[in-house]
């Protein structure tokens, strides 16, 4: 009598052992689902908040370094891509010539969190890199370089030439160009200095019905780089004109144009030494060439090579033999209306 209850209470705990089974199953599914859950949110959370940091870090670094470089170029906004503790931003600029705004480059540049790898940084793109002109009349004089224009507008890009630098004669003089133009034409101009000046002198210098954007600094701690050297070829390569992304100064800040004075300069060297960010080494390399042997630099260690100077055609006519033009190359051109 006793086997068929025994086998019935081995079907019944089979059953139970099954049920428990099953529940603890689905517990467990369940605690996984939840946890699971908890740190995928945790993770995009804690992701957004250390990219988010990571960005504000690089735009500002951005915003800073803009205010000591980009010759009359200006940020007219940003937008941030963000990835695993990593991210793109685009920034878009602009240029002002006479009062009226064009559209310049659109730049590309990735930020990482927490010194990880920057997976945003696979790929990207630059737009607006200049194209090399070879123009006739530069062509004929053997120049050893092209007229450069900007890959995104065609417009012509603003070239330097540092005082006491041997060009081997072949410097850059677009003022006769002026007189072909329309007088009311609005023109963006690099003037080159003959020499150092401070910002008092080339402020009382420079004709009244111009107008001056952005003053071109003395920055260079190595001037032997510039030198002329054997070309490996049996000839001798000399110095090319400086680019707009190589040189530093310090201009007028759109939409308020409050009044400029060299210790801008001074105080945006501190603010990005303050940042220690990504442009931290050319902070500290300018900062220690303008105080040479002194705690720190003041405005009178700013001294000026050239400007970037705006207005018609007709009122740019008005550099033409002035002595302390040494060069003189066009760059943006635009109507008035």
């Amino acid at each position: 009598m006793t086997a068929p209850w025994e086998e019935q209470d081995d079907k019944n705990l089979t059953r139970l052992l099954k049920k428990a089974k099953r529940r603890t199953l689905l517990r467990n599914t369940i605690i996984s689902l939840v946890v699971t859950m908890v740190v995928l949110v945790g993770g995009v959370i804690g992701n957004a908040q250390l990219t988010g940091r990571a960005f504000n870090k690089a735009w500002n670094d951005e915003i800073i370094y803009q205010e000591i470089s980009s010759p009359n170029k200006y940020y007219l906004g940003v937008v941030a891509r963000q990835g695993f503790l990593s991210g793109f931003m685009e920034m878009t600029s602009y240029k002002i010539v006479g009062g009226v705004p064009i559209p310049w480059t659109t730049r590309e540049t990735s930020y990482k969190a927490l010194g990880f790898f920057s997976f945003a940084s696979i790929g990207g793109s630059a737009h607006g890199d200049s194209i090399p002109v070879s123009e006739p009349a530069m062509k004929q004089e053997k120049y050893e370089y092209y007229r450069q224009y900007n890959g995104a507008t065609g417009q012509r890009e603003l070239a330097f030439y540092i005082p006491g630098v041997n060009y081997n004669g072949k410097v850059l003089n677009d003022l006769p160009e002026l007189s072909r133009m329309e007088p009311e034409k609005l023109v963006e101009m690099a003037v080159s200095f003959d020499k150092k000046y401070s910002l008092e002198e080339v402020q009382s210098m420079l004709p009244k019905q111009i107008t001056p954007m952005w003053y071109w600094v003395d920055t260079y701690d190595n001037r032997t780089f510039f030198e002329p050297h054997e070309d490996g070829n049996g000839g001798i390569s000399y110095a090319l004109p400086q680019s707009s992304s190589y040189i530093f100064g310090f201009g007028v800040r759109p939409p308020d144009y409050p009044e400029v004075k060299a210790q801008d300069f001074i105080t945006s060297l501190e603010n990005g030494l303050a940042q220690k960010g990504r442009y931290q080494w050319e902070y500290e390399r300018i900062y220690n060439y303008l105080k040479k042997d002194k705690a720190a630099p003041d405005a009178g260690d700013v001294r000026l090579l050239g400007v970037v100077v705006t207005g018609t055609a007709q009122e740019l006519q008005s550099l033409k033999g002035r002595s302390y033009v040494a060069a003189a190359v066009l760059g943006a051109v635009v109507d008035k209306y």
